[in-house]
This record gives C-alpha cells, structure tokens and sequence, in this order.
C-alpha cells in the first residue's frame, strides 16, 4: 500500500475565516508538498480553523474528523478526499488477508475470539484446525487489531509436574481366647453288631431277629475328646503405596487409573419383528476400573500459584447382588465407592494431605457350651470369644512443581486504543506518513545532498538526486509562493521539472504560515509534457529510529521503532542494539509492519541480553518500501536517560547482503 512521504515535518500554523474548505485543505497540501484530490460525492462547505503549530499529519487528522470526511493515500504525494460513510468505506478502505499459524492456543476459541471482539460486518475469519491456522480479511486496521489479539492469546500453556503419593493403610486386629471344645456335637451311632455299620444315606443293616434283644448298649456315642486354651492377640498393618509424576499442561485434565477393569452386564430387549408384543433380550457388557480414578486440571496463577481441579475416586468390588428372578438368576457386582471433589490452591512445592477416608468392619464372634453363656464366670471361663476389628483408609499426597509459566509481559496488560465503535482504528496498523526528507539518513557511501539553491550543482556519484526545487522562504502571514518554471536543468539524465499551473490565490481573509526558523514548502516537480520524466538512479538503504525521544514511568514500558527506507526486496535482517542496562531493560524485540504487513511468515530469532538486544528477521519473499521494520520494547529500572543506538544492521536482498548505520540514536528518560 502506498505510504505518504510529506517533503517537511516542520509544524505549520493556519488560520482562515469563513473559508472553502476545499481551498484550506489544498493550502495545506502545498505547505506539505502533496497533491489533495477530492471525491465526487464531495460537497464544499464554509468553515473557519485556527491551528498552530500543528504537523501536516495532525492538522489532516483534525479537519476531516470534524467535518465527517476521511482520506486515503493514493500515492507517495496524493491523497483523496472523501465523506465519511459505510458506502464510501467499502470503496476505499483496503482489504487485507492475513493468515496467522497458532502454536499454542485452540483455533476455535481464537477464531471466536476474533470475532466477537472486533464484531466488524466487514470481518471474515476462516479457520483450518488441520493447520491450526486462521484466516483474517478485513481493513489494515482490523487486521491489527486481530494481530494483537492473537499474540496475547497464543501464549505457550504453563506446566506442572505434580507428584502424588496414595497410600491405602489397612488395619486388621484380631483377639482369639478362652476356653474352646473341638466340637461342639455328641453323635449317637446304632452298633448292635458290636462294629459301627453304615449303608449310604444314614442307614444300618440289621436282622429283624435282633430288633427283639436291643438295649442300651446297642448304641456307640461321640462326645468332644479335645479342650483347646486360645491366648490369640494380631495386629496386621498393611500399605499399598503408589507413587506416580503427572506432568499436566495448564487448563488440560490429566488423569490417573489403577485398578481393574471389571465387566458389568448390560441387557436391553428388542422386538422379534415389527408390530408385534414379543422381545428378545441381548446382553452387552461395560467395563468399570475399580481401584483408583484421579484427574487433576491445573491452573497457573500469575502470581506463580498453582490451582487444581481434582476428582478422586477409590473404588472395591462389593457383594454380588442377584437382580435376577428365582428361575434365571443374575448376579451382579456391587461396588464400595469413596470420591473427593474440589479445588486446591497451592505454592510451588508446597504439599498437601488429604485423609479420612475410612472403610472399617468390626466382628465378635462367641463359642461355648449351651446355657453356659449366661452364668456369670462360668461364660467367661467354658467359652471362647474372637474379635476382629478391620479398618481402611486412603490418603494422599499431593506436591506440585511448576515447569513453565505463561510469558505474560508488561505490554500486555497495557490498554491500546482501537478506535470507536464505529470504527476500528488501530494507529500502529499502518504507515499512512514516511519520514519527510529532512529527516532521511544519508544513504551509504554518498556525501551528503547539497542545499536548495537557485542553480543546483550536480550531485556526486551515488547521490540521491533532489526532485525539487526550493523556493525562497515566504514572509510570515503571506500565501506560499510557488515558484516558476524557470530555472537551470537538472543533471544529465533526468527530465528537467517544471512547475505546476499556478493554484488560484487564496481569498484574501486566508492566512497561512510556516515559523521563520522552518524551511519552506516544497512543491513537487511534476514531468513535462509529451512525456512522463526518465526515472533517476534508485535510492539506497537508510535506517533510523522512530521515534528518537521516549518517556516511560519507572516499572513501565516503552517501544522504540527501527524504520529503514528505500528498501527493495529486503529479505533477512540482522540488528544488534546496545543500550544503557542500569536504567532500562529489553522485553521484547518483534518485527514491524514493514515485514509483516502483507501477510507473509517472517521467521523470529531474538536475544536478548543485558545491555545488548539481538534479533533475526527472516522472510521467503522480499519486502519492498518505507517503514517500521522491528519494534523494541524496554522496560524502565530507575529514574534516568538512556540511550538506544544500533550497534550493527545487516540488510539481505535478492542482490545481496550489506551492512548500513542506524543514523542517530534514540533516547529514553525513565521517570517517577
């Protein structure tokens, strides 16, 4: 996109009264040296301004916001005026499509993010999940605003390794004693024959003669021969200990599973046919891990806290349960469930126990003699009694270490402006202005440009040549004079300028100025007619910084601009910046709209170290124009000055690398 390149920077004071509006706004443009057209819905009013000492820019910015109109640069030295409204918008407003690959972030909540945040009707934003890539088109200064969103979103996820110990403590106590018979029966057995007889199912053979003779000695009995003393004390505990590392990413769940998998079945009945009453059961089965289920989702907090969402459940198989009916019974598992839920909010390091999770079962059993239980001493001495007490209990240990926190910066918690709801301006989208020609850094390898003179003198070789003529310097209050075509040529091989058709004279209430110490305006040669002017010799690399003085509140941060000039197929850029490291700090270091304007992945490697700032920019297709090509934040220490200077830059082009200045240096005072 075009980028306008004023001839001076120098403030100008206006002042009309009940003037045109179209004729101060084509005063101002000859002030600055640039051609104001204006469009055909363009309606001329009457107006009075007073502005002084006012850039051209500002002054332009000014007056079509009052008066409803916008401008769009055509070329490096002509804009065009037009009312403001939706329609007209969509007729000049640039379109843009930036692709932006994300490394970290998901690309629906982006996406989403986008859109509801910019919520501009001429927005479209596509998106490939595959890539994880978004597709944004829309005005330059929407565009931005999408940029800037998605690099404070596209952050890498913190990490945590958390360090857990379960242990499952049983407990098992068991009290045997008294006084215990080896059984507890008498058996009668019929024996008339004199040896214990038995057929299968209890019963004797036996002669109906004997039946006559049978007394009591015919019958053999059983009684307990064995008395055992029991003096039986145990106490068993047991731990199961479990001791895993998760490494979970921030705001993902991770989760824990020991156990066994356990089938439970399922039935579910189906008609035989259609339109009719009968169904066939079919049964499937689902799988359940019994043991331990955890699942932690970690948070890092910016002040370095660690907050987890955490969801534990220990699990045992229970007692079958028959669920079926008498004729085609069913078991099935039951299960004994223990589940912690909630969130824990801890240090990095820090460790924390949760317990109480308990499971017991007490047993008394009592063995003796059939009576004897309810005599006081004899109860106690002819029986035996067994307690048996079972305890369970789960805890856990949880120690959270933080790996990696998210890279939040100061400049990201800055406000930045966007413009209105009607619409979205962004002031770093685009360079609507270059750096005016008094301010160019001298190219390398070239004296620098003589002074306007009457008679220009040739430049040396590899000079820039000058495309204008300067007039003489105009008196305070007067109209600028425009200087005529006469004059001498300029050097061999470049079409000799002429002059403009003289402008009608402002009306006589007009009044502009320039201060006296500022040099004059510069009206810009146009070529001759029958034929366009031989184009001179191509401009060389400059670079210098933008802006050159810079103000920033102690803890606060402050972004310096590098702009190179000139550039043609510019590729690679190399650029090593020194500063002072007692006053200020390198945050950050990204590349400027000059590379990534167009869309284009341009390849980052940064340093930054103290006192010296280090960065590589790389591109697959070259870059060609005026403009921001990195931009540096600092962070401010302690009250001071510091000074910001270019230690080495190094421009790659298709033709070739070559080393240039960074012309003057930039200072940045750290305030209270």
């Amino acid at each position: 996109m075009p980028v306008l390149s004023p001839q001076s920077a120098v403030p100008i004071s206006i002042k009309f009264d009940s003037t045109s509006l179209q004729k101060i706004l084509e005063t101002m443009g000859r002030l600055a040296g640039v051609n104001v057209l204006f469009d055909e819905a363009y309606r001329d009013k009457t107006v009075s301004v007073d502005l002084r000492n006012e850039k051209f820019q500002d002054a332009l910015d000014r007056i079509t916001f009052v008066n409803r109109l916008f401008y769009k640069v055509l070329d490096p030295s002509t804009i065009i005026i037009v009312p403001e409204g939706a329609a007209k918008r969509r007729t000049y407003d640039e379109r843009v499509l930036r692709t932006f690959y994300l490394e970290n972030a998901e690309v629906k909540d982006v996406e989403n993010l986008i859109k509801t945040g910019i919520g501009s009707s001429t927005l479209t934003v596509v998106s490939n999940p595959t890539l994880g890539a978004i597709t944004v088109f829309g005005t330059p200064d929407e565009i931005a605003v999408a940029e800037r969103l998605v690099s404070l979103h596209d952050k890498a996820r913190g990490e945590v390794v958390v360090e857990l110990e379960i242990l499952q403590v049983d407990r098992h106590k068991l009290k045997n004693y008294g006084i215990e018979l080896s059984n507890y029966e008498i058996q009668a057995t019929f024996a008339p024959t004199g040896s214990p007889g038995e057929l299968a199912g209890g019963f004797t053979n036996l002669r109906a003669q004997v039946l006559s003779s049978l007394n009591v000695s015919d019958f053999v009995l059983s009684i307990p021969s064995t008395v055992l003393m029991r003096f039986l004390q145990n106490e068993d505990t047991l731990r199961i200990l479990a001791n895993p590392r998760l490494r979970a990413a921030e705001g993902k769940k991770t989760s824990l599973r020991i156990g066994t998998e356990v089938p439970i079945p399922v039935t579910t009945f189906t008609a035989t046919q259609a339109g009719t009453s009968t169904f066939a059961p079919a049964t499937s089965f689902n799988y359940k891990n019994v043991g331990i289920n955890l699942e932690l989702t970690p948070r890092v907090n910016p002040n370095g806290d660690i907050s987890m969402d955490m969801d534990a459940e220990f699990s045992s198989i229970g007692a079958d349960r028959n669920v079926g009916t008498g004729n085609n019974p069913l078991n099935v598992p039951t299960f004994q469930t223990r589940k912690v839920t909630g969130t824990l909010r801890l240090h990095d390091g820090e460790t924390t126990m949760l317990g109480g999770l308990l499971q017991g079962t007490d047993t008394e059993t009592l063995a003796g003699l059939l009576g004897l239980q309810s005599i006081p001493i004899l109860n106690k001495v002819l029986t035996s009694r067994k307690t048996e007490h079972t305890e369970q209990e789960i805890m856990i240990s949880i120690t959270p270490h933080l790996v990696r926190a998210p890279k939040i910066t100061a400049a990201d918690l800055q406000p930045v402006l966007i413009g209105t709801r009607e619409l979205t301006r962004l002031g770093t989208a685009r360079p609507q202005f270059g750096l005016p020609e008094d301010q160019l850094a001298p190219p390398v390898g070239a004296a620098p440009a003589p002074a306007a003179s009457p008679t220009p003198t040739p430049a040396p070789p590899g000079a820039p040549v000058p495309g204008t003529i300067q007039p003489p310097v105009p008196p305070p209050g007067a109209p600028p004079v425009i200087p005529p075509g006469a004059g001498v040529g300029p050097p061999a091989g470049v079409a000799p300028p002429v002059a403009p058709p003289p402008s009608p004279s402002p009306p006589p209430a007009v009044e502009a100025s320039v201060p006296a110490s500022a040099p004059s305006a510069t009206i810009p040669s146009s070529p001759p007619e029958g034929g366009p002017a031989q184009p001179g010799p191509a401009r060389p690399m400059s670079a210098v910084f933008s802006p050159t003085d810079v103000r920033v509140p102690v803890g606060g941060t402050g972004t310096v601009g590098l702009v190179i000039m000139g550039a043609q197929d510019l590729r690679v850029v190399d650029l090593s910046i020194t500063y002072d490291p007692a006053v200020l700090e390198a945050q950050d270091v990204s590349p400027g709209p000059l590379l990534t304007l167009d869309g284009a992945p341009v390849g980052v490697n940064r340093g930054l170290e103290s006192g010296r700032l280090r960065a590589r920019f790389t591109r697959t297709t070259g870059s060609a124009g005026s403009g921001v090509v990195a931009t540096m934040t600092f962070r401010g220490l302690r009250s001071g000055a510091a000074t910001v200077s270019g230690e080495s830059l190094t421009l790659t082009t298709a033709a070739g690398s070559v080393t240039i200045p960074v012309a003057g240096a930039a200072r940045v005072t750290v305030g209270p």
